[in-house]
């Protein structure tokens, strides 16, 4: 999977993104519990009240979100919930999401929904 990296001053990464139409919370969440550094792992109830932050954990000890800006973006956010917390590496975490391949009917319809029209006729 695509991921979109989100770099401080320092040109570290604090956060990064991936894209909303080949992969959803619950597998987000599967996806964090493979990482030993994550703990305290909280996902919005379905029918909890709407918002734009999707799950909450703990990741080498410091608060981190999974949140959709604004509640319609194509992408999920994944960093640091105070937005002055960016030390540390995540370099780890964002690899776990690198190396995640959807199933391939989900693949089909994200490539639809975001036109990849090269990686629907068997390119990348």
């Amino acid at each position: 999977m695509k991921t979109y990296a989100i770099k401080d001053d320092s040109n570290r990464t604090f956060a990064f993104e991936i894209s909303n139409a080949y992969i959803g919370p619950s597998t987000i969440a599967d996806l964090l519990r493979q990482s030993s550094k994550v703990t305290d792992l909280r996902q919005r109830k379905p029918l909890e009240s709407p918002g734009d932050v999707y799950i909450e954990f703990r990741y080498a000890g410091r608060e981190f979100i999974v949140w959709e800006p604004y509640g319609d973006s194509s992408r999920y956010w994944i960093g640091p919930k105070n937005d002055s917390d960016r030390s540390g590496a995540i370099d780890d975490l964002e690899v776990l999401f690198a190396r995640y391949q959807p199933p391939w009917l989900r693949k089909v319809a994200g490539d639809l929904l975001t036109f990849n029209l090269k990686s629907l006729l068997g390119g990348r």
